[in-house]
């Protein structure tokens, strides 16, 4: 027994002298992301890998600005479609200025990620993100889009009128687990509630299947659609995605029975067999 606990006591020594010194040997002025952008700027067409920040799920993140790994993704985005009424849109990186804080895009995808949380229906979330930060460290963290208009035009209930340069929609692309499993994305998407039933979020959802791939996530699980949300589901298996789990009573919603609980299913969708060439946009240079 005094033998066993000797070599354990050496064996707890060693580690802590191991890590002490991986940690002394990553110097002090090198950030999380630095390191793990690194094999991508010394070849930034070898074969793609997803780049992650630690320990990073879908629902954690450290404040960025949407655009992780942006450089695998030039042959698609800004990607150009039209809506059901005609209208031309954009799915581009959200927009900073700091020099013209009013046209900065994190505020417009703030404010719609609040709203849906204040309408309970879609997201898990019952506070508001307080700030920017606090946002950017979910929503940007890694990979965001926003959908944003070409052309002036009328909202969906043509009463009030949207002007070129407004924000229609938003989503993003982070790893769903951390480390072993971080092949595996999430996806987070917000249409403005006064453009639902144009198709935007049909764009953004195959926008979102190949910019995936070509990030070079091997799948996507949704975690969290709730049977409510009939909407989403239709979306979700109109464009392919397998259900693969249901969790019953798995929800407090707005809209609902009182203490009535909602289903949530989670969805999958094997990256792997989408077509090089979805959505009629080139073979990504680094996948040729």
């Amino acid at each position: 027994m005094k033998t066993l606990l000797q070599t354990a006591k050496f064996s707890s020594r060693l580690l802590q002298k191991v890590e002490h010194a991986a940690v002394r040997s990553i110097p002090t002025s090198t950030s999380v992301s630095a390191l793990s952008l690194s094999s991508t700027k010394l070849n930034p067409y070898s074969t793609p890998i997803v780049h992650q920040r630690r320990m990073t799920t879908a629902y954690s993140g450290i404040p960025s600005d949407g655009k992780l790994n942006s450089h695998l993704l030039t042959h698609l985005i800004p990607y150009e479609s039209s809506l059901k009424d005609g209208r031309r849109v954009q799915v581009d990186f959200f927009r900073n200025s700091p020099a013209q804080p009013e046209e900065c895009e994190w505020f417009a995808g703030m404010a719609l990620m609040n709203l849906v949380i204040r309408e309970g229906r879609s997201w898990p979330f019952e506070e508001d993100f307080a700030s920017v930060d606090d946002y950017r460290g979910y929503f940007l963290s890694h990979t965001a889009f926003v959908v944003r208009a070409l052309d002036n035009g009328m909202d969906a209930q043509q009463r009030n009128s949207s002007s070129a340069g407004e924000i229609l929609g938003c989503f993003y692309i982070k790893p769903n687990f951390p480390g072993r499993c971080s092949h595996v994305c999430n996806g987070g998407f917000i249409t403005a509630p006064r453009f639902r039933g144009l198709g935007v979020a049909r764009l953004m959802g195959k926008v979102f299947l190949r910019a995936a791939r070509d990030l070079g996530y091997k799948s996507s699980y949704f975690n969290l659609v709730f049977k409510s949300n009939v909407g989403s589901v239709k979306l979700w298996e109109s464009l392919g995605f397998e259900r693969v789990t249901v969790l019953e009573k798995a929800a407090r919603l707005e809209g609902l029975e009182e203490g009535e609980l909602d289903t949530a299913y989670g969805y999958r969708f094997d990256l792997e067999r989408l077509p090089e060439d979805y959505l009629g946009v080139e073979v990504a240079p680094h996948r040729k």
